[in-house]
C-alpha cells in the first residue's frame, strides 16, 4: 500500500513537472514506442496543421532527432503515457494516429484506402488539400558532412534489423550486388543502414552511421535504392529520389512516393499485406531482378535536375 502510494505521489510530481515547465500542448501526437517511420511521417502532419494556424505543437517520441530545427514542431517530449492520457483528460487533442490494423491470426497489415500521410492527417482532424511527404531539417554544417563522394548514391541491403522486419519487404542482397558491380564505375555507392545488415563489396560503408549523418548522406546523393521502409521516408524528407523495391506486399500509391520509382509486382494476390509468410514463395519479389532495379535506378539519376513530384490529397 505504501509503495503504491509513493509511487502515485512519484507520478504527481512528474506531471506537475510537465505543467510547469511547459503548460499543455494544443495538439500532442504519439506514435509508438520504436515507430522511426511513422514518427517522420508525423512531420507531414504537424507541416499542415501548422498551415492552419494551429499552436502548441508537440511529439512524444523516442527520436527527438528527428524533429530538430522543424518550425512546425514547437516542442518534442519523451514518451510518458500518463502525461499524454492528462493532456486528453484537460480536453487537448492527444492523438495516436495509427493508419493500420493488424490482424495477427494472418500475420497480415490492413492498410488505410488512402495514403498513410493523409490518413494520419484526417486522424488529427486535417481537412483540405495536404502534401504527401514528410520534412526533415538539416544544419549549414549537417549537409556539408553529407558529401562523401562527386557521383554518391546510397544504397542499403536489407531491413532485417527493424524492429518490425518483415520477410516480405526483403528482396535479395546479392541482388543488391549485381547493381552495384553493373554501375560502380559511373557511381560511388554508399551504403546506409544498420551495421547488421548484409555488407556490399565496393561501396563506402557507413552501416551504423548516426540518423542525421545518414540524411545528409542522402540529401547529397543523386538517388537512393532500398526497400520500403524507413529511409525511403528518410530520403523523401530531404528531396533525394529513390529506388524502392516493393514486390506485392503493398501499393506504393498507399505508402510511396510519386518523385520515386517503385517497383511494383501487380500479382492476382496483391497487394496482400502479408509481413512474412506467403504462399507463392515471395514470387512478386523474385520477378524483380536486378537488371530491373537497375534501369529504375537509372531512370531516377537522370530526373536529378528535376523538381521532386509531390502528390496533394484532398480531404
Amino acid at each position: 500500500m505504501i509503495k503504491h502510494l509513493h509511487e502515485r505521489l512519484r507520478l504527481a510530481r512528474r506531471l506537475l513537472g510537465q505543467l510547469r515547465g511547459g503548460g499543455l500542448p494544443g495538439t500532442l501526437l504519439l506514435f509508438g514506442t520504436v515507430s522511426y517511420g511513422d514518427d517522420l511521417l508525423c512531420t507531414a502532419v504537424f507541416h499542415e496543421l501548422k498551415k492552419r494556424g494551429r499552436r502548441r505543437l508537440w511529439m512524444m517520441s523516442r527520436l527527438p532527432e528527428l524533429f530538430a530545427g522543424n518550425p512546425d514542431v514547437d516542442r518534442v517530449l519523451p514518451i510518458d503515457m500518463h502525461f499524454f492520457l492528462l493532456a486528453r483528460y484537460l480536453g487537448r487533442r492527444a492523438v495516436q494516429p495509427y493508419y493500420n490494423h493488424y490482424r495477427a491470426d494472418e500475420d497480415r497489415d490492413c492498410l488505410p484506402p488512402r495514403h498513410l500521410i493523409a490518413e494520419m492527417c484526417r486522424l488529427c482532424g486535417v481537412a483540405g488539400p495536404v502534401a504527401l511527404r514528410p520534412y526533415l531539417v538539416l544544419t549549414e554544417d549537417e549537409v556539408a558532412a553529407g558529401r562523401l563522394a562527386p557521383r554518391q548514391v546510397a544504397i542499403q541491403s536489407s531491413g532485417g534489423a527493424a524492429h518490425y522486419a518483415m520477410r516480405n519487404k526483403e528482396w535479395f542482397p546479392e541482388r543488391y550486388q549485381e547493381m552495384v558491380d553493373h554501375l560502380r564505375d559511373r557511381f560511388d555507392f554508399i551504403q546506409v543502414g544498420s551495421p547488421a545488415d548484409p555488407p556490399l563489396a565496393g561501396v563506402l560503408d557507413r552501416r551504423g552511421t548516426p540518423l542525421r549523418t545518414t540524411a545528409a548522406i542522402l540529401h547529397h546523393s543523386l538517388a537512393f535504392v532500398g526497400h520500403v521502409g524507413f529511409l525511403m521516408h528518410l530520403a523523401r524528407a530531404v528531396d533525394c529520389r529513390s529506388a524502392i523495391i516493393y514486390g506485392g506486399r503493398e501499393d506504393p500509391a498507399i505508402t510511396g512516393y510519386p518523385c520515386n520509382e517503385n517497383l511494383f509486382t501487380p500479382l492476382d494476390c496483391a497487394p496482400c499485406g502479408l509481413r512474412n509468410r506467403c504462399p507463392y514463395d515471395r514470387e512478386c519479389l523474385r520477378r524483380i531482378s536486378a537488371d530491373h532495379a537497375t534501369d529504375a535506378l537509372l531512370r531516377v539519376i537522370a530526373r536529378q535536375d528535376e523538381p521532386l513530384e509531390t502528390s496533394v490529397a484532398q480531404l
